[in-house]
C-alpha cells in the first residue's frame, strides 16, 4: 500500500478514549480503491467477527449491503455494531464521499448522500473480509474518502458477442464494490428493439430484462446509459437498411442527408433509453466515419463533409436533450476533417507536432459545436503525449464539456490485454481528467477481438481505483492490492499474467506469412507457414529459425505461467473462474509454439526416428481438438460462443476477428486450418 495519504493522530475514538498512534495500516488490509485519507489511531481494534448489528437513522433506507454486513441484525442489539448517519457536518462535500470511523465500540459511517453511505459500507465490507481472512483486528481509525472524478464508467460492447444475463448482474456487483458508478453499454443488435425489431439479433436481450439490469445497477449506485452507434459503425443497422447507406457497397455509414436516417436512429434511441431508463447520458457514437458527403443526396446539399457531420451531430444532440439525456460524442471526426488526427495520435517530435497542430479549421466552426454535448476525448496510449495535451488545451479554451476515454481493452489485443493490462494508461489519463475537472473518465472495452471479459475485469477495477484516487497507489501497488482483493493472493502469485503477455505476440502471427489476426489491420485472407519437406531435412528449420527460437522462449514463459496458475487455482480464496479463464487462455496462446517445436523435431529427426516424430504431431493435433473444446466450454460458462439461428451477417464482418465465424471457430482462426494441413501432410508421409 502507498502510505503517502496516511495521517498519524492521537484523536479520540467514538468512545472518546485516547489511542496510541500507529505507524501504518497493517498490510493485511488492502482497500480498493485506496481511500483519500486514512488516520490510523491504533492497530488494536475490533475483529471482523465482532460486529453484530447495523442500523440506519429512522426513516433512512438501508443501502444494498455486501455478504458480511447483510448477515448482521437490523436493530441495535447488545455488542458492537455499525451505525449509518446522514449528515452535512464534518463530511466530504461530494454526495459519494463518506467518513468511516472504527472505535472500540463499533463503526460509524457518515455521509451527506445515499451513495456515500453505500460506498462507506463497501469499504467496511472489505475490511471485515480482510480481518476474517488474516485474523488481524480492524484498526481503530478514521477514513475520510471522496472521489477525485465524479463520473467513473466502464464500457460494455456487444458488437460481436453476448454474455449470459446472470454474468451482467455479477459484474455489476463487482463494479459497485470498486466504486465504479457508470456503465455505457454499446448494445448494438443485442437488444430487442420494439420499434425496429428487424435490427435485433436472434438471442437479443428483451427491453424488460435490460430494465431489470438497469434497476439492479441503480440500487448499487451505477447508472447505465446506452451507446447507439450512429453515423458510422452502423453495420448492425444498415445490413437491414440499404436505402440509408451513404455508399450502397458499404454497410458502415449512414447518409446524413437522408431524413429517414433520423427516423431510424431516433426510434432506436427511444427503445434504448426505455431499456436503460436511469442513465443520464445518450452516447450517439459518430466516430471513424469512412465515407460521408459522396452520395447524390449529400452532394445535392452543397455541403462539405465537415458540415454534414456537424449537422448530424446537432440533430442527434437536440433529440437527446429534448428527451432528458446529455449527449456524448466520440471526438475524432472533427479533428480528422481539420487534418489534426495524424499529429494527435502518432507521437511525432515536439517541433513537428506543434507545427502540424493548427486548430484554425475547428476554430472557424466552433459555433456549430453543440454546447450541451459532452465530447469524449479518446486516447488509448500515454495521455501526456503532446498532441493529446494540445487537444485538451483547445477544449479548455473553447469551453466545451469533455470526458476522457482510456481503454480497459483496446480492441487490437487478441485474447489478453497488453501491455500490462493497459493499467498505466488508465492511471495516466485519470490523473489528467481529475486535474482538468473533466466530466468523467471512461474505460472502453472494444469487442473487435472479443477477449473474454474475465481477462478485462482487472482493467475495469483499475479504472475504479484510479478514477476514485488517481494519485494514490502506483501501478504495481494497485496490482498487489487487486491480487489480494480479488483472489486472496499475492502479487507474485499473479505473475502468470505477465508471462502470458510475453507469449501473446507470437500467438498473434506465428502460424502465418501473410495476413493479420489483429483487427487493427483488418482481418482478412491469410497464408499459413510451409510444412517441412521430407526430401530436404533441416531446410524448414533453417527457414524458420527465428520463429523456432521465439517458440522456445515462449515455452519458458508458458511453463512459468502454468506453475503460477496451478498455485493460484489451489490457493485462491474466491473468483476461481477468472483463473480458469486465464488457464485455458494460456494453453491457447502457447499452441503455435507447440507447433513449431514439434515440426522442428520432425524436420531434424534422423531417418529412424521420423515415424515417432510423426506420431507426436498426430498427438498434437488430437491435443488441439481437446484444448479447443476446453476453451469453448470454459468461455461459454458466462457467454454465448455462437450467434443465434437466423443471424444475418454484415458485409464488413471480416474486419473484426470475432465476427469471422458465427460460432467460436474465430478464436482458432489460424490454428484450425494449420491442424488440418498438418494432418493432411502426415497422411502424405504414410
Amino acid at each position: 500500500m502507498n502510505f503517502r495519504h496516511i495521517v498519524i493522530t492521537g484523536m479520540a475514538t467514538l468512545a472518546a478514549i485516547p489511542f496510541v498512534a500507529a505507524a501504518e495500516l497493517p498490510e493485511a488490509f488492502q482497500i480498493v480503491p485506496e481511500p483519500q485519507k486514512i488516520e490510523v489511531r491504533s492497530t488494536s481494534g475490533i475483529s471482523g467477527t465482532d460486529l453484530r448489528w447495523i442500523i440506519a437513522a429512522e426513516g433512512e433506507e438501508m443501502p444494498v449491503l455486501g455478504t458480511c454486513l447483510d448477515a448482521l441484525l437490523r436493530y441495535e442489539a447488545s455488542g458492537k455494531g455499525v451505525r449509518l448517519v446522514k449528515t452535512e457536518t464534518d463530511v466530504p462535500e461530494s454526495e459519494e464521499g463518506y467518513v468511516l470511523e472504527v472505535g472500540r465500540d463499533g463503526v460509524v459511517i457518515s455521509s451527506r448522500g445515499d451513495a456515500g453511505l453505500f460506498y462507506g459500507c463497501r469499504t467496511l465490507e472489505q475490511l471485515i473480509v480482510d480481518s476474517k481472512e488474516s485474523g488481524a483486528s480492524i484498526p481503530r481509525m478514521k477514513i475520510t474518502d471522496w472521489p477525485a472524478i465524479p463520473y467513473r464508467a466502464i464500457h460494455i460492447d456487444n458488437k460481436n458477442h453476448l454474455d449470459r444475463v446472470e454474468y451482467y448482474y455479477r459484474l455489476i456487483d463487482k463494479l459497485s464494490q470498486y466504486k465504479i458508478n457508470g456503465i455505457i453499454w454499446e448494445i448494438e443488435d443485442k437488444l430487442q428493439y420494439s420499434r425496429r425489431p428487424e435490427v435485433a439479433a436472434p438471442n437479443a436481450i428483451s427491453k424488460q430484462e435490460m430494465q431489470a439490469i438497469s434497476r439492479y445497477a441503480k440500487e448499487r449506485h451505477i447508472e447505465i446509459s446506452p451507446l447507439i452507434q450512429g453515423l458510422g459503425h452502423a453495420t448492425y443497422i444498415l445490413k437491414h437498411h440499404w436505402e440509408l447507406r451513404e455508399d450502397p457497397n458499404n454497410d458502415g455509414d449512414f447518409c446524413p442527408a437522408n431524413p429517414e436516417t433520423y427516423e431510424v436512429l431516433f426510434s432506436m434511441y427511444r427503445d434504448a433509453m426505455e431499456a436503460m431508463p436511469y442513465g443520464r447520458f445518450l452516447h450517439v457514437g459518430g466516430d471513424e466515419v469512412s465515407n460521408i458527403g459522396t452520395d447524390d443526396r449529400c452532394l445535392a446539399t452543397g455541403k462539405k463533409p465537415f458540415e454534414l457531420q456537424l449537422e448530424w451531430l446537432n440533430k442527434v444532440c437536440d433529440f437527446a436533450v429534448e428527451n432528458g439525456r446529455t449527449p456524448i460524442f466520440w471526438d475524432d471526426m472533427p479533428f480528422k476533417f481539420a487534418g489534426l488526427w495524424y499529429p494527435i495520435n502518432f507521437n511525432l517530435p515536439e517541433e513537428e507536432t506543434r507545427r502540424l497542430m493548427d486548430f484554425t479549421m475547428v476554430d472557424e466552426v466552433i459555433d456549430r459545436f453543440p454546447k450541451e454535448c459532452v465530447y469524449m476525448r479518446w486516447f488509448y496510449g500515454d495521455a501526456t503525449e503532446l498532441g493529446n495535451v494540445m487537444v485538451m488545451d483547445w477544449y479548455q479554451k473553447s469551453g466545451l464539456k469533455v470526458m476522457a476515454a482510456t481503454a480497459a481493452s483496446e480492441g487490437t489485443c487478441v485474447m489478453i490485454q497488453r501491455p500490462d493490462g493497459r493499467i498505466p494508461y488508465i492511471k495516466g489519463f485519470s490523473e489528467i481528467a481529475a486535474a482538468r475537472n473533466f466530466v468523467g473518465i471512461f474505460a472502453t472495452a472494444w469487442d473487435d477481438t472479443s477477449a473474454h471479459l474475465k481477462t478485462v475485469e482487472r482493467s475495469y477495477i483499475a479504472q475504479g481505483e484510479f478514477g476514485w484516487n488517481p494519485q494514490g497507489r502506483s501501478v504495481e501497488e494497485f496490482k498487489a492490492a487487486h491480487a489480494r482483493r480479488e483472489f486472496g493472493l499475492s502479487l507474485e502469485d499473479m505473475e502468470f499474467i505477465d508471462e502470458m503477455e510475453k507469449i501473446a505476440p507470437f500467438y498473434d502471427h506465428a502460424l502465418i506469412t501473410e495476413g493479420h489476426r489483429n483487427p487493427g489491420f483488418a482481418v482478412g485472407e491469410f497464408k499459413l507457414i510451409e510444412l517441412p519437406d521430407p526430401a530436404q531435412p533441416g531446410r524448414w528449420s533453417e527457414k524458420y529459425a527465428g520463429r523456432i527460437d521465439t517458440a522456445k522462449l515462449c515455452t519458458v514463459s508458458y511453463e512459468n505461467a502454468c506453475r503460477l496458475l496451478d498455485r493460484a487455482l489451489t490457493h485462491s480464496l474466491r473468483n476461481r473462474y477468472t483463473l480458469e479463464i486465464y488457464d485455458c487462455t494460456n494453453d491457447l496462446l502457447y499452441f503455435p509454439a507447440r507447433v513449431f517445436i514439434a515440426l522442428e523435431k520432425y524436420d531434424k529427426a534422423p531417418a529412424g526416428q521420423k515415424d515417432a516424430a510423426l506420431e507426436e504431431l498426430s498427438d498434437l493435433c488430437a491435443y488441439f481438438r481437446q484444448m479447443k473444446e476446453d476453451v469453448l466450454d470454459t468461455y461459454s460458462e458466462t457467454r454465448f460462443m455462437s450467434n443465434g439461428e437466423g443471424y444475418i451477417e454484415g458485409h464488413s464482418h471480416h474486419m473484426h476477428l470475432a465476427s469471422r465465424t458465427n460460432n467460436g471457430d474465430w478464436v482458432f482462426l489460424y490454428e484450425l486450418p494449420m491442424v488440418k494441413e498438418i494432418e493432411k501432410w502426415i497422411e502424405g508421409q504414410k
